[in-house]
């Protein structure tokens, strides 16, 4: 039902302008639709995403886009966990006070997770830009058409980072736009407990590198000629001031460093210290949607040691697809 009136408001809404952005949510919608009788929790978001899809600028409303993403999102990630072997609860909502969105029980240890959908950059007036290219692109065909083209062919574009990245600095661009993003969504009161964790879906806005390797702090990378590459899910976590960013040039003897970083990891800043580690939620353009994890050593080492169902969970959900500070499990991603 959700994916048929899905297809439908998105076949109404393109004959006036097609959302790139929105176009991408399809399969994590289906996934949610065939799981709805196997998860009660996710009838709550059922309700959420169908209202959304009965507005009639659904398709055409770049704030309906970022709600509905953001919906998806969380019960992507329910269904993603559930998949695992991992039974989230949602956690009720509290008038003035602000609460993380799931629960889970690891051994004796309460564990929390907070969902959070990043959108493009300048948000739902992003969105509308990607939304007017499309609007032009379909005149520019009618046009055509009205002058007896016998092909018609209209471009339009989607930017998710607009100008953040720069050419030839695009890890640089990337690692800044996402962390910028993700420290901007995190709200003290939702990591009041311990071992709460901080969820960024990247569906909207995805990263450069969509393979494990970008949780490492560099990479080997042989396209071309050989080269060492920074991880940008990495650098969102620990990057620190003062480190190189190197990138990919487009030829040997071009400089590999992009810039220097001016930021602070989310699990590096102590202004962030309830921040439990990161999980990032990752939808390659070919292959099933993924679960990468970030994670403090120190943090690491303690929970095997006194929490070690802690471990054996997030290992459950991110399988190889973890690192740490220190790279202790590069090894195993490139």
């Amino acid at each position: 039902m959700l994916v048929k009136k899905f297809d439908a408001a998105m076949q109404n809404a393109n004959s006036v302008a097609r959302d790139p952005y929105l176009a991408k949510l399809g399969p994590a919608l289906a996934a949610v639709e065939a799981n709805l009788s196997v998860i009660p929790e996710l009838n709550r978001y059922q309700n959420i995403l169908d209202n959304l899809m009965t507005s009639s600028s659904f398709g055409v409303d770049g704030s309906l886009t970022d709600k509905f993403a953001q919906t998806l999102g969380e019960a992507q990630f329910l269904v993603m966990c559930q998949d695992k072997g991992v039974a989230l609860r949602r956690i009720p909502e509290e008038k003035n006070k602000k609460t993380p969105d799931f629960g889970a029980t690891f051994g004796s240890q309460s564990v929390f997770f907070e969902v959070k959908t990043l959108s493009v950059v300048n948000g739902s007036l992003g969105i509308a830009v990607a939304q007017e290219s499309s609007l032009d692109a379909n005149i520019d065909i009618e046009a055509q058409l009205k002058r007896g083209e016998p092909i018609a062919i209209g471009t339009s574009e989607a930017q998710p980072y607009a100008s953040k990245v720069e050419r030839d600095k695009t890890i640089l661009g990337v690692a800044n736009t996402l962390l910028e993003k993700a420290r901007g969504n995190i709200k003290a009161d939702q990591f009041a407990s311990p071992n709460t964790f901080l969820v960024l879906n990247l569906s909207v806005i995805p990263p450069l590198v969509t393979e494990s390797k970008a949780l490492c702090p560099a990479y080997p990378d042989d396209y071309m000629f050989p080269k060492s590459v920074t991880g940008e899910l990495w650098m969102v976590a620990f990057g620190n001031k003062g480190m190189l960013v190197l990138g990919t040039p487009e030829f040997e003897g071009k400089p590999c460093v992009e810039g220097i970083f001016d930021k602070v990891g989310v699990l590096v800043d102590s202004e962030y210290a309830p921040v439990s580690g990161l999980i990032f939620m990752i939808h390659p353009l070919s292959g099933p949607s993924q679960l990468f994890g970030l994670f403090r050593s120190q943090d690491w080492t303690c929970w095997n040691d006194h929490n070690p169902d802690i471990v054996r969970n997030l290992l459950l959900l991110t399988d190889k697809n973890w690192n740490d500070c220190g790279d202790s499990n590069g090894w195993q991603l490139v």
